[in-house]
């Protein structure tokens, strides 16, 4: 299959340089890269401007005891600087080291109640918590950030409800303390680009409906439980040009590139069959990915 050859390249080829503007030519883009961390984490670059969604390092063994940030790990994977850091619900595996990672870079901790409730508990203080619902659009120096309704993936046989946190909880806790609290997408605007960033591998079509990103990021685990939902999902974008694999590899072990396994696979398939003119890209950890 075409797009199963581009599966492991680490950096993305550039597209043929665009043609000169004329008034009906779209806004000019500039470069941005893309790092992905594993488990749904990433790092977006452009224009002078990082942006993080859901940075997750530390990796912990899940033994049924309190769980704490691993600070090295930390310390060796996070950027020295960001600007914001989007948190697409607040399970451990997207939460857990994002308040730390705000402290450290001097991001802005974006996410729900929940989301906000374990940021202050984490120390952070308010100015670096921003509180969503879902709906908002909002202008940053440089960028801006939609807020999309969404949904989790449909977790045990569809027989999971996520829950949320009505007061400040104590930390550490264990993993299965650490509740959904809402689930959000993101488009991210930046450097001329229009960016999806979809964790966890559910939507709400309508929610999606008219949106046209260049670049979208696509939660796959678990899609089998919803309905024709790489094809919907991807219609209901306009077909984008390039999409990238979310939330794919084992959260409990270290992050290791391995040869796409069966289910990956078939995404690429579904991919294929739905939208022939989309490239998909299976990243690797810690790799940047250039695209103009």
């Amino acid at each position: 299959m075409r797009a199963a050859l581009l599966l492991v390249l680490a950096a993305c080829g550039s597209p043929a340089a665009p043609a000169p503007s004329s008034p009906s030519s779209p806004p000019a883009r500039d470069p941005v890269a893309l790092t992905y961390f594993g488990v749904a984490g990433w790092q977006l670059e452009g224009a002078g401007r990082v942006i993080l969604a859901d940075p997750y390092f530390s990796r912990p063994i899940h033994d049924g005891g309190p769980i704490s940030p691993d600070l090295e790990a930390i310390a060796a994977r996070a950027p020295a600087k960001a600007d914001l850091i989007t948190i697409g619900h607040s399970h451990i595996d997207h939460l857990l080291d994002a308040p730390e990672v705000a402290r450290r870079t001097g991001a802005t901790l974006l996410g729900s109640l929940t989301t906000a409730m374990i940021g202050r508990a984490s120390g952070l203080p308010e100015e670096q918590l921003i509180t969503v619902k879902g709906g908002e659009d909002f202008a940053f120096d440089g960028f801006s950030v939609r807020v999309i309704p969404s949904l989790h993936s449909a977790l045990d046989d569809k027989h999971v409800f996520g829950g949320a946190l009505t007061e400040p909880p104590t930390l550490p806790m264990p993993s299965s303390d650490w509740p959904e609290g809402g689930t959000f997408a993101y488009l991210v605007r930046l450097a001329g680009h229009e960016i999806l960033m979809l964790s966890t591998a559910n939507f709400i079509e309508r929610e999606l409906e008219g949106l046209r990103p260049d670049i979208a990021i696509i939660g796959v685990g678990l899609r089998q439980e919803i309905y024709d939902y790489t094809c919907r999902l991807l219609h209901a974008l306009g077909d984008p040009p390039r999409v990238y694999a979310n939330h794919f590899d084992d959260w409990h072990a270290p992050p290791v590139d391995v040869p796409p396994d069966e289910d990956l696979l078939a995404f690429v398939a579904e991919v294929e069959a739905c939208a022939p003119g989309t490239i998909v890209t299976i990243p690797r950890h810690f790799e940047r990915m250039v695209v103009l």
